[in-house]
């Protein structure tokens, strides 16, 4: 509770608001510090535009601290009362205790009559990473190359309403990896590891979605489709020419009003000349959550998760979580005796009724060594 607190009622408290017209037999609450924190009352204030506080953590960045600006909205046509799901755009600057700077935009827009979606993220980051090498036999987990480096980066999908909730839409990418910092001399094997000193790519190509989930930001019910190639093309001294096909499937089934059996299937392929920071990779915060993100990369990745997550207390939540993943150089490579499999427990706390969104609070183990914790908003599926 004191967390929730924290998080969603400090900076509340300036908030630009812009309210909709309320039910006549509902009075708006007024904007006080105890309606702030208080999730029955956020979604009848209908707050458009709210400034708040960050504080996240995964193994990756440490504790991440910052502001974001969140921009909250249902589209509506003139004349009709039916909403589209909810729309979000979301910007921020954080630092982390690893000295990672952050800033970045993340969007998932659904228009008028859902008619088009637009879903992506850009901005600017200074990451410390990890590589313990490419395919299941790595070096030791104490025994990583640790890198610095910054990141320019544009990830950007744009969809068409073809009919009954399918999309067809375009996928671009954009990836500059500049200023690679190795804190130790290269061995003979690292240095031959394309893209290991830094990576530039671009590339595009076409995209397909079904989005019949009721909530998008934490479903109870419905299935999520989405499907992309990308063709990423070499240019002026960039040497990376290489595919990408993409392929995530997801199914939540309500158990009960408050209760939710979720499920994902996700896997992504790469071929040709294809840099170290754009192969698949196991780990954070989304997928096999306890994995370090990248503590294994090779050109093929499958896994699947599944997730129960029921009601405890008014707005608190709870959740219990499982994944499975094969990664190597290609799908008829994948062995049951390279199974990696995580799993862990989490709290959620209702931050906006009316779209169902959620802070979570995730603590996972690997099979391998160790677990991590994570602080994210909205759930990893």
């Amino acid at each position: 509770m004191l967390l929730y607190k924290c998080l969603l009622g400090f900076a509340l408290t300036i908030s630009v608001g812009a309210s909709a017209q309320q039910d006549s037999l509902i009075p708006t609450p007024k904007k006080t510090f105890r309606n702030f924190i208080n999730p029955d009352s956020l979604p009848l204030m209908n707050l458009r535009i709210v400034p708040i506080p960050i504080l996240t953590s995964t193994p990756e960045t440490g504790i991440r601290f910052g502001a974001a600006l969140e921009y909250f909205f249902n589209a509506k046509e003139k004349g009709k009362d039916q909403e589209a799901r909810g729309s979000y755009i979301h910007g921020q600057f954080t630092y982390s205790t690893l000295g990672q700077i952050e800033v970045k935009a993340t969007w998932q827009v659904f228009t008028k009559g859902e008619k088009f979606v637009f879903r992506g993220s850009g901005g600017y980051s200074t990451y410390n990473d990890r590589f313990w090498g490419i395919g299941n036999n790595t070096v030791g987990e104490k025994n990583f190359l640790a890198q610095d480096y910054s990141r320019l980066f544009l990830e950007s999908r744009a969809y068409r309403l073809l009919r009954n909730q399918w999309y067809l839409g375009l996928k671009f990418d954009y990836n500059d990896v500049y200023n690679v910092v190795n804190l130790r001399p290269l061995s003979p094997a690292e240095q031959n590891v394309a893209g290991i000193n830094g990576s530039k790519t671009l590339g595009f190509g076409p995209a397909v979605l079904y989005e019949g989930r009721d909530y998008p930001f934490s479903a109870h019910k419905g299935a999520f489709a989405e499907f992309y190639f990308v063709r990423n093309i070499s240019f002026k001294n960039n040497p990376y020419d290489f595919n990408t096909w993409f392929l995530d499937l997801r199914k939540f089934y309500p158990l009960t009003p408050s209760s939710t059996l979720a499920f994902q299937l996700s896997s992504i392929h790469t071929s040709g000349n294809v840099p170290l920071r754009e192969l698949p990779r196991v780990g954070g915060s989304v997928l096999m959550r306890g994995y370090f993100a990248g503590r294994f990369r090779d050109r093929s990745f499958t896994a699947l998760q599944a997730e129960y997550r029921f009601h405890i207390w008014r707005w608190v939540y709870g959740a219990a979580f499982g994944s499975a993943g094969l990664i190597d150089d290609a799908i008829g490579s994948y062995s049951t005796a390279n199974l990696l499999k995580a799993g862990g427990l989490g709290l959620r706390f209702l931050v906006n009724k009316k779209n169902r969104m959620f802070l979570r609070v995730d603590y996972a183990r690997n099979s391998t060594a160790g677990g991590a914790y994570y602080i994210r908003l909205n759930e990893a599926f």
